[in-house]
């Protein structure tokens, strides 16, 4: 018994190499026995258990082994740190990157190495930490770098998910960056490339149709036959050139929409929006194809609808396209557009009887390039970017597009807006009725002279098309095929109205429209800009009164030919007074569009300065009764008319008040 009490022991101190000495046959004996089979029971298994640790050992090893391999080798930088923004791992990427020495980040914290931005990304992780995040940063050697950051997680029996620091990606994407800049040039190029000719197709064959219509064919005897037949089979020519120039627009238009979405280089114009408006203008743009087909359009709007903040011509381009494609799917019935406030937003329906779209081609409907028709008819038309184009601008105004469909039954296009908070409508038509009152047209005294307008083009076809439209009108037309050309001519004599083509070799559009608005003998002449390509913000920022962008219809052109004339010779000075510019900016493009000398400033100084005939201002502005005061009192001021905008708005409007 002493024997096998000395042998336990030593096997509770990790000794399984002795034995219990066996020294009778009895009971004790067999109990020796049976206590040694046990100890090489243990050294079996802890010879097992050794082998096994050192295999998961070996298997750990080489698993930390890839995964630092595969760290280090992949070209995105990585680094990852704790809650408290300290560095606990990154990768060699990081270091090439940066263009930092080799060595340890570990245990530094990440703005004293990298600056600010992990650090402010690191701050947005912590509060979203399942949200991801990115920004961009400057690299080494003048690289541009974007950074995705979310959050790293451990998982705890008892307490779930726990967020135990952030995890970075640092991408170089100068190369994107090139490549996206020369897309944007290459759309530019093509923008211009393709517009300008069909500028020239579309506008030379309607100025055929018109001369043939009012000067031929009254002095061609119609009632022979053979007359008849040819002059409508050129009539019929002569619209099939129109109606398909037309469609080459709109697909052209459509194709380079989608690739300045996806460049992000669309210029949106936000600002409070009327659905019913947009719905208006769509069914008047649309009225031809019902009358067409025989179809007929039923809209149902409802009343007192509140305003969204959007880009009034964008949301028009989708109304327009959900109605145009449910006509070209309806052979017979009605096409209904519907508009209605559900909870915070304004749901818009287009709902049609045609052939309806297939369940399985649903989920297509969006995606570029797709034409899920073409199972159910011959021949789908268009490129396919109409859907994906409406889904693109619903979107960006923080909306959703939706499709509806049964085959033989219609389908149904929808799309929500979120309600915007702004107090309304600002009664545009109101206003410029009230300002028509108060401040009347101007009489022109030089109405006896022919205005002289200079057109400024590269293309000769461009020039000779706008100078037979402005010639028909009564206009002497001189042209100038480039930029120097034309300040050489109006330095000369000045004209009247300068049209201004932007993409022109040497000196172009904008170049020539800077150097005429900074001279002060030019400065006054008014320019009208047309290009291919829309810009119209950077010429407005140098001056120019208009911007037109090609393709662009001859009434349309020569309209605003007719305001700006009207415009430059007009007496009557209008100033907005207001602090908010987006409200400013609109009033101004609106009345200017009237013909009124326009002017925005926000402080009294620079207001009593303009000396205008007529001040419009928000009577909720702080200052607005001592800016009323001032004017009523003070000598030489007291002739000014002061027109308010009083909040909140009565039905689609604000009410007007005019203070003499």
């Amino acid at each position: 018994m002493l024997g096998i009490t000395e042998t336990a022991i030593q096997v509770s101190a990790g000794n399984l190499r002795s034995q219990a000495p066996v020294l009778t046959e009895d009971e004790i004996g067999t109990l020796a026995q049976a206590f040694n089979q046990m100890i090489d029971q243990l050294q079996e298994s802890k010879n097992e258990l050794e082998n096994q640790v050192t295999a998961a050992t070996q298997s750990l090893q080489d698993t930390l082994a890839n995964l630092t391999s595969i760290i280090d080798n992949i070209a995105d930088g990585l680094l990852v740190t704790n809650t408290d923004g300290t560095i606990t791992q990154s990768n060699q990427a990081l270091f090439k990157l940066f263009g930092l020495d080799q060595g340890s980040l570990v245990n530094r914290r990440s703005e004293d190495v990298f600056g600010g931005t992990f650090a402010e990304l690191g701050v947005k992780v912590k509060k979203n930490p399942e949200n991801i995040f990115n920004s961009e940063m400057d690299l080494s050697e003048n690289r541009i770098g974007k950074i995705v950051a979310t959050g790293v997680f451990k998982t705890d029996p008892q307490l779930g998910q726990q967020f135990i620091g952030c995890v970075f990606l640092v991408r170089d994407i100068t190369a994107d960056k090139e490549v996206d800049r020369m897309k944007t040039e290459f759309i530019s190029t093509v923008s211009h490339e393709l517009r300008t000719p069909l500028t020239s197709v579309l506008g030379f064959a309607k100025l055929i149709k018109k001369k043939l219509e009012e000067v031929i064919l009254p002095r061609v005897d119609i009632t022979e036959n053979k007359v008849g037949r040819a002059v409508t089979q050129v009539s019929t020519n002569l619209d099939i050139i129109v109606s398909e120039g037309v469609r080459l627009t709109a697909l052209i238009n459509d194709v380079l929409d989608i690739a300045k979405m996806e460049a992000g280089k669309v210029d949106w114009k936000h600002q409070p929006v009327a659905i019913t408006q947009v719905i208006e203008r769509a069914t008047v743009a649309t009225t031809s194809l019902f009358s067409q087909n025989g179809i007929q359009l039923v809209v149902e709007v409802e009343e007192n609808l509140p305003s969204i903040l959007g880009d009034e011509d964008k949301l028009m381009q989708v109304v327009i396209n959900l109605i145009s494609n449910a006509v070209k799917f309806t052979d017979r019935g009605t096409v209904n557009c519907k508009a209605q406030k559900r909870g915070e937003t304004v749901v818009v329906q287009v709902i049609d009887t045609g052939i309806g779209i297939q369940e399985e081609d649903l989920p297509k409907v969006f995606e570029k390039f797709k034409q899920v028709g073409d199972t159910l008819i011959n021949k789908p038309k268009g490129t396919g970017l109409g859907l994906p184009i409406c889904k693109e601008i619903i979107e960006h105004h923080g909306g959703h597009i939706w499709v509806e469909s049964e085959v033989g039954v219609g389908s149904i296009f929808a799309f929500w807006l979120p309600i915007s908070e702004s107090k309304g409508d600002m009664g545009w038509p109101q206003l410029v009725q009230k300002l028509t009152d108060v401040c009347p047209d101007y009489q022109d005294d030089q109405q006896q002279r022919r205005r002289v307008i200079l057109v400024v083009d590269d293309d000769a076809n461009i020039r000779e098309l706008l100078t037979q439209h402005l010639d028909v009108e009564g206009y002497e037309v001189r042209q100038a095929a480039n930029g120097h050309e034309a300040i050489a001519q109006i330095k000369q004599q000045k004209p009247d109205l300068v049209v201004l083509d932007v993409m022109m070799p040497e000196l172009n559009g904008f170049d020539v429209a800077a150097i005429l608005k900074n001279d002060p003998e030019t400065m006054q002449i008014p320019i009208l800009m047309i290009s291919a390509d829309d810009r119209s913000e950077r010429g407005y920022r140098i001056g120019v009164d208009h911007y037109l962008t090609k393709p662009i219809s001859s009434e349309q052109f020569l309209q605003r030919v007719q305001t700006l004339l009207k415009q430059q010779y007009s007496s009557k000075r209008v100033l907005v007074f207001d602090q908010k510019s987006s409200s400013a900016q609109t009033l101004t493009e609106i009345l200017q569009a009237q013909g009124y000398h326009m002017k925005v400033m926000n402080t009294e100084d620079a207001l009593f300065a303009a000396h205008p005939d007529l001040v419009i201002t928000d009577v909720n502005i702080s200052n607005t009764s001592r800016l009323v005061k001032t004017l009523k009192f003070q000598k030489g001021n007291d002739q000014i008319i002061v027109l308010l905008l009083e909040n909140p708005p009565i039905q689609n409007g604000h009410q007007i008040e005019v203070i003499n």
